[in-house]
């Protein structure tokens, strides 16, 4: 894709080099073209093999007055060429017909470009450069011409650029190339490749088409059934039917629908203290009025958020506008800034004041006075012709209050970073503001430190306030830092009409001190019975912001992207379970706190699994005990039949201390001449099968 757009590019560039080279060369032949003036100086012109016009009066010496006023085929022979000796064409002889070919020519060339250049959809200042450029060679070409003997006679015999010497030969036979190259350099110099454009970008939700046409598709292919995903895909009013059935099927739902939303005001989301004049429905009603309750003629604060809202009896999307447009993908806002089809659609937006508007826009003249438009569309395309109309209006009394900080990019009394010196920050105003700083709580004149501000009205983010921001310095560690921000409104009206803060805005953060992870696991060798063995990886943390409390990641390679969020997490004791194979492991640890103070640490160890049952190793006459004694080759618990192996584990006799601190060795009543059938099970369940025995012993006494 990129080796293409570029080859487009040069393409293009060969273009317009090519339509300057021509464009010159178009206006050398003319003037090379023309008619050729009797360079022995007698005035008369050489033209299409004759001699035109009558012949100067000079001394009967001269060789001018042998020649008679005949053709030249009668005897006359062509005047000899020499670089320069041109007239023009179309308005005659003489350095002023150069000039005037030369302006008519380069008017006509320009006029050519700009249509071409319009017609194309070129950049206006490509194409406006290759006209000066054009435009420039040709009358350069002109003047060049205008100097020889037929034009002003600058250059004639007698002078160093004369056509018969070296260097005037080439300036002159040439200056259809110098044109040329003065084409070129003012294109060079007057084209610029960086040029602005301001285009409204949201980031919003894929749409299927509009309507429901082709959901038929989705039920043509027997190797691909149709989903709901792909159904609803293919258009906004689809939808899957008989779900679960044979007869399942993407449908359009209602295509016959040929009515357009209705659009009713929405009370719900309103602004306190705001009531709408009109709560009728559209149609027939074309809108309504939201007015401040106790307000002077209901209007609203300026710079303060209005929130307001409407519903539609099915679901659609809506587009507001300022201006009437005629329909709705005209329209340049989508109503609370969603392309979702919706019953309730939410729009909030704070506007200026007309004082500030008209100050800084002097050209809009705005009295306060707004009427926004808006329009819904349903699934099927249906979209209401008349607008639906939201009328209110701004206080236009002069601004007397104040800016209020709303909010700021990192909240007061957070954490930061153990060393970190220096914090950026930004403070969202409620207007135009001019800000300063201060660890101390001084009056707005006196505080040392200024803040970048977003001083115009064009300059607010998507919620509606605007930005300042700073680096705050001097920040101290495990102890708190105070700060003061004031605010002046404004900026564009001179200082002593200007509002500023009288109380500061209060501003904490808190230094900390360095994370530390004091434990980490498992360690040793995880063991179990199945294929994959449960293994919990477990880390906990101390100090740093907040006594330890921190989010923890765990990653098996290490590298930065590939850490993963462990499952308990946000505290001091952090775990993740993972299911793992036999083998020898190792994971990393990396754990950030609330100020941003880091820890890592890893951990190393070993998986095996146990899917045997125990081995009995000995059984023997333990004459200390007078009991029968059997010693298993890992901790198990065991019991026995005196009858078979074919029993059941749990109905089995238990071994007498099998439950003791040494679960290796395990005891029975000696009981002689008989045999004991005996099953043992570790840890993990591993046993032997139903009608098998882990040892057969029979007791016998010898004399």
């Amino acid at each position: 894709m990129i080796y293409r757009r570029g080859a487009i590019v040069k393409s293009l560039a060969i273009w317009q080099i090519y339509l300057i080279v021509i464009s010159v060369f178009s206006f050398a032949f003319l003037i090379y073209q023309s008619s050729e003036v009797n360079a022995q100086g007698d005035g008369r012109v050489y033209s299409e093999g004759q001699w035109i016009g009558p012949r100067e009066t000079a001394s009967p010496e001269s060789p001018i007055n042998n020649k008679p006023d005949v053709p030249a085929g009668a005897g006359n022979t062509p005047p000899p060429t020499k670089p320069g000796s041109y007239q023009g064409k179309i308005f005659g002889a003489g350095g002023l017909g150069h000039l005037f070919d030369g302006l008519f020519t380069a008017v006509a060339v320009v006029g050519a470009i700009q249509l071409i250049g319009g017609l194309a959809g070129w950049d206006k200042g490509l194409t406006n450069a290759l006209s000066l450029g054009a435009g420039a060679g040709i009358m350069a070409t002109a003047i060049i011409n205008s100097l020889q003997p037929s034009g002003f006679g600058l250059i004639n015999q007698g002078s160093f650029l004369y056509a018969d010497s070296f260097l005037g030969g080439n300036f002159l036979t040439y200056s259809g190339l110098i044109g040329i190259g003065v084409a070129v350099v003012v294109f060079a110099v007057m084209y610029k490749k960086e040029s602005s454009q301001i285009y409204n970008f949201q980031c919003l939700p894929w749409e299927a088409p509009i309507g429901g046409k082709s959901c038929e598709k989705c039920n043509g292919d027997s190797f691909r059934p149709c989903s709901e995903y792909r159904c609803k895909s293919l258009g906004q009013s689809c939808e899957l039917v008989n779900v679960g059935s044979k007869e399942e099927k993407c449908v359009w739902v209602n295509p016959n629908d040929a009515l357009s939303p209705t659009i009713t005001p929405w009370t719900t989301p309103l602004s306190e203290n705001h009531r709408y004049t009109s709560h009728a429905t559209r149609p027939a009603s074309l809108g309504t009025k939201i007015i401040l309750n106790g307000a002077k003629d209901g209007c609203l604060k300026a710079f303060t958020p209005l929130t307001f809202g409407i519903a539609t009896n099915e679901p659609a999307q809506c587009k507001i506008d300022l201006n009437h447009k005629n329909t709705l993908d005209e329209m340049q806002f989508f109503f609370g800034n969603t392309n979702l089809y919706l019953y309730n659609h939410t729009q909030q937006f704070s506007l200026p004041s007309p004082d500030s508007l008209n100050t800084e826009l002097p050209e809009l003249q705005n009295d306060g006075k707004y009427d926004f438009f808006v329009r819904c569309r349903d699934k099927n395309g249906n979209e209401n012709v008349d607008e639906f109309a939201v009328q209110f209006c701004v206080d236009p009394s002069p601004d007397t209050t104040a800016p209020v900080i709303v909010d700021t990019s990192i909240p007061s009394d957070n954490f930061v970073k153990f060393k970190v010196g220096s914090v950026p920050l930004q403070v969202y105003v409620n207007e135009p503001a001019t800000c300063k700083w201060s660890s101390q709580d001084k009056e707005y004149s006196v505080m040392e430190n200024t803040m970048a501000c977003a001083t115009s009205l064009t300059q607010i983010n998507a919620r509606e306030l605007y930005t300042c921001s700073t680096n705050l310095t001097g920040i101290m560690d495990r102890q708190e830092n105070k700060f003061y921000f004031r605010c002046k409104d404004q900026p564009n009206k001179p200082e002593e009409d200007r509002n500023v803060n009288v109380g500061s805005y209060p501003f904490n953060l808190r230094g900390s001190q360095p994370l530390n992870i004091i434990a980490v696991g498992p360690n040793g060798t995880a063991t179990g019975s199945t294929q994959t063995v449960p293994v919990n990886l477990k880390v906990v943390t101390d100090d740093g912001a907040n006594e330890g409390i921190a989010i923890c990641s765990f990653s098996s390679t290490g590298l930065p992207n590939s850490y993963v969020v462990m499952f308990e997490t946000k505290a001091v004791e952090h775990t993740q379970r993972l299911d793992l194979t036999t083998g020898n492991y190792k994971y990393y640890f990396r754990c950030v706190d609330y100020g941003g103070n880091a820890a890592e640490a890893e951990v190393k160890f070993s998986v095996l699994v146990d899917n045997l049952p125990p081995l009995v190793t000995r059984a023997y006459y333990d004459s200390t005990n007078n009991a029968l004694k059997i010693v298993t080759n890992e901790d198990a618990s065991c019991t026995y039949s005196l009858n078979s192996c074919n029993f059941n584990f749990k109905e089995g006799i238990e071994l007498i201390y099998s439950k003791s601190s040494n679960k290796k060795s395990h005891y029975a009543v000696w009981k002689p001449n008989l045999a004991h059938y005996i099953k043992c099970k570790d840890s993990f369940g591993n046993e032997p099968a139903p009608n098998a025995c882990s040892i057969v012993v029979s007791a016998t006494n010898i004399a």
